[in-house]
Order: C-alpha cells, then structure tokens, then sequence
C-alpha cells in the first residue's frame, strides 16, 4: 500500500524510485506531487498538462544548454594548430648587363703619293736618299692610291737615282717603267708575269755596241757581244724581276735594271729589298703593274 500526504514522493517496496528513465520519473513525481497536493488540501484546482510539459521542456532545455556550453568551452580551450612557417628563399638580383662596347672604326689607309698622270691599277713606289730607298705597294681606289704593302726599305744604285742615266754610271734611272717577267736561281714564288730558271749559261747582254744589247742571252757567245751580266748570281738573283727600262734599247743608255734582294749595299743601278718584302710584293702584283722611281 503506497503512503500518500507525507514526503510528497511515492515509495516501492524496496523505498527505491521506480526504474524508469530519470525524466519520465521526473514527470510522474510531479504530477503525483500536484495529485496528493490537491487531495489533501482538498481543492478543485486541476492542474495543466501544459505547465508540467513546460517544466520538463524547461529541464530538458537547461540539460541541454548545459552539454553545449561544456562542448563550447572544450572547442575554445582546444589549441588550433597554426601552419608551419615557411622560409622563402631570397630572389637572386639580375646581373647588370654590360654595356656594349662601341665598334672600332675601320683603319684608313695610308695614302700614295703617286705621280700624277699614272694610271696603272698597282704602283711600287720608290723614294731614294742616296743609296737607300723606301718602297710601298700602292693600290688604285677611288679616292686616289692607297698602301697596300710596306713601307720596306732597301737600296737603289750607289750612286743614287738619276733622270738622264748611262750605261755603267751606278745610278738607277729615275721615272715611271712597266714590271715585267722574274728570273733567278730558284723557282718562281709567284710572280704572276712569267719566270725562268737561271743556270750558269744565262746572261744580260750590257754589250751597247751589240744588236743584242739589254736582252736575256745564253751561251755560248760567238761573237754576239763582248761583255754580259752572268744571271746565276746568289743571293742578289736568287729571286729578280726585270725592270722595263731602256725597252727600245737606245745604245749607252743603260741595261739589265733588276728588282732583286738586297745584298745590305747600294746596287750597280737595280733596286733591292730584303727577300720576305720582295717576295710579298712580287705575289701582290698583277699584269699591269709598273715602278715609280724617283
């Protein structure tokens, strides 16, 4: 039998709550409650279903909201993990570029003081003092002659240079003659106008008196002249180009006008260079080339 009107909450046998779900007991106590309220006080009020609903609405709410503010405060007491930081390598500065150099300017070359009145494509100029001499290849252009090879120096007859020469004077003769063919001791280096070999047989008829006077003769003689230049001479005709002067070979005005190397003296009447600077000048010319003396 269950006591009603003393401690307001009903008993079992065992004086232990009925085993139900804590809010469902909850609810059943409290109407039980407001029931043995209102017979004891014996009282017609009835009691609304709605308020006690509000209650229970009311524990379930504040159970509720005390649950989220626990999970609230877990999340803000939670440490967020920040990123780790990242270093960022430190961009290299572009090299400065250097500033370009400025172009030489093309070398002008020197000028010729070529006489006037030539006209040939390839002047060797000659400029005697005494028995020295300066000689430059010069190269027509345009603009007037200009320096292609030189200067190089050698020598001119021991005597000098000379506009009215003779025969045996040791003066080579002044004025402006064609280059002809070479000859000498050793095989052409490249003379484009001819060449011959020399051996003892070959000679250059000085003979004024002879029909064969300033010409390339060979032995034997036989009565042809009565004096001649031997041409297998070294080292002055190792290497030698005939001067074209005297071609109509006027008797006593001189013969064999060479350009050969130079033997460190002044010549019998030829011009001499050294053999590098003969050499390079005779492979510079082409036909057509002529000697200006002065």
């Amino acid at each position: 039998m269950t006591r009603l009107c003393s401690s307001g909450r009903p008993v079992g046998r065992s004086g232990r709550p009925p085993r139900r779900g804590y809010a469902a007991w909850s609810t059943a106590v409290g109407l039980a409650a407001v029931a043995l309220l209102a017979a004891c006080s014996g009282g017609a009020e009835t009691v609304s279903p709605t308020s006690s609903q509000a209650t229970t609405s009311s524990t379930t709410t504040a159970s509720t909201t005390t649950t989220s503010s626990t999970t609230t405060t877990t999340t803000a007491t939670t440490a967020t993990p920040k990123p780790a930081a990242t270093t960022r390598a430190a961009t290299p500065r572009p090299s400065p570029k250097p500033s370009p150099k400025p172009s030489p300017k093309p070398k002008t070359a020197p000028t010729c003081a070529v006489p006037s009145g030539i006209r040939a494509a390839q002047v060797v100029l000659v400029r005697s003092s005494g028995s020295s001499a300066t000689v430059r290849a010069c190269r027509r252009t345009s603009a007037g002659y200009v320096v292609d090879l030189g200067p190089y120096y050698g020598h001119v007859g021991l005597n000098g240079v000379s506009w009215s020469k003779r025969e045996g004077d040791l003066k080579t003769p002044a004025g402006t003659f064609p280059l002809r063919g070479g000859f000498g001791a050793r095989a052409n280096p490249g003379l484009p106008q001819g060449w011959f070999r020399v051996d003892s047989n070959d000679v250059w008829v000085d003979d004024s008196q002879s029909s064969l006077y300033n010409t390339h003769q060979r032995k034997p003689v036989g009565g042809r002249w009565t004096s001649a230049e031997n041409l297998l001479n070294t080292p002055a005709y190792n290497y030698a180009q005939v001067i074209g002067y005297n071609e109509s070979r006027v008797a006593g005005k001189g013969s064999a006008i060479f350009f050969h190397v130079d033997t460190g003296r002044g010549t019998a009447g030829c011009v001499s260079l050294p053999t590098s600077a003969l050499l390079a000048v005779m492979r510079w010319e082409r036909s057509g080339a002529v000697m200006s003396i002065s």
